[in-house]
């Protein structure tokens, strides 16, 4: 594979993965940059260096919706930008290097924004989530013996929340699964409401699989605290106004066919700050004092 197409195809694997959540997708793109350095043809420093930050550079706008795929990619452009040595190859093994210190640190983070969460599932809990968060499973297997039962609906039309369940199942959790159309019947079931993020923004909202924000408004109406569990790194400084969503080909939809019938398929959505109870990260529990002010 030369590079020009190597670049393409690491790019649109993940504009096409709608599946995996953005800390994952971020990973993905640090390996894409691990494998770049070791194939990338230029001679010298300079150049090799100029080629790996145009890729990362194409890499960070693949997802706009996603922080954590711009956010740890730029911390790696910045340290290549900086990076020194006395010949290619050690330049290739530091530049390498930097990418999977990085994706260690985004798993590090990970399990202690989901020790985070745990910590606010006691015995006996009811979680209801929407769509799939690996900070959402790993709460739960770090319970420490806690029992408590999960709501998870399925997330279309990706149908991501299959997956969550069956993680959950798979570590003995007693799963009620259910359609998206009925997380406001069953909010008032939970808890609480527990999800992950894809990013959050500089006033506090969430942007998550569409269905996220239904989920917000169900839970506020049953008095069920809505927690948003996520690394750090996924913090961005936009607002949600002028906000790019990605949307997606209409086709998984099965629309009927008719020239007045117009078929949308947003695949996150945006909760407003108002409605969340609590962001988790690896910094542990940050409370939205806002949340019991009924005039906000």
């Amino acid at each position: 594979m030369d590079e020009t197409h190597f670049r393409r195809e690491h790019r649109r694997a993940l504009v096409d993965d709608t599946i995996s959540g953005a800390s994952q997708l971020a990973r993905q793109a640090l390996d894409s940059l691990i494998e770049y350095t070791d194939i990338c043809s230029a001679g010298d420093i300079d150049g090799l260096r100029a080629r790996l930050l145009e890729f990362a550079e194409e890499l960070q706008f693949a997802r706009p919706s996603m922080a954590p795929v711009y956010n740890l990619v730029q911390r790696w452009a910045d340290q290549v930008e900086r990076l020194e040595a006395d010949d290619v190859a050690t330049f290739r093994q530091h530049a390498a290097t930097a990418a999977q210190e990085l994706s260690d640190a985004s798993i590090h983070a990970l399990e202690q924004a989901a020790g985070a969460a745990a910590g606010l599932i006691t015995e006996g809990s009811v979680v209801i989530t929407h769509s799939f968060s690996s900070t959402v499973r790993d709460a739960f297997r770090q319970l420490q013996g806690r029992t408590a039962r999960a709501i998870v609906s399925e997330s279309r039309p990706g149908m991501e929340g299959r997956d969550q369940a069956r993680y959950l199942a798979g570590m003995d959790v007693d799963v009620t699964f259910i359609t998206d159309a009925q997380l406001g019947l069953f909010s008032g079931h939970a808890s609480l409401a527990l999800v992950g993020a894809d990013t959050v923004l500089a006033d506090g909202s969430v942007v998550n699989k569409a269905g996220t924000y239904l989920l917000a408004l169900a839970a506020r109406d049953h008095g069920v605290p809505f927690y948003v569990c996520c690394e750090s790194f996924k913090h961005a400084p936009f607002h949600p106004r002028g906000f790019e969503l990605d949307e997606m080909s209409a086709h998984e939809l099965e629309a009927p066919r008719h020239k007045r019938i117009t078929a949308r398929n947003v695949l996150f959505d945006i909760t407003p700050a108002k409605l969340v109870d609590g962001w988790i990260t690896e910094k542990g529990v940050h409370a939205n004092k806002r949340a019991a002010d009924p005039e906000r």
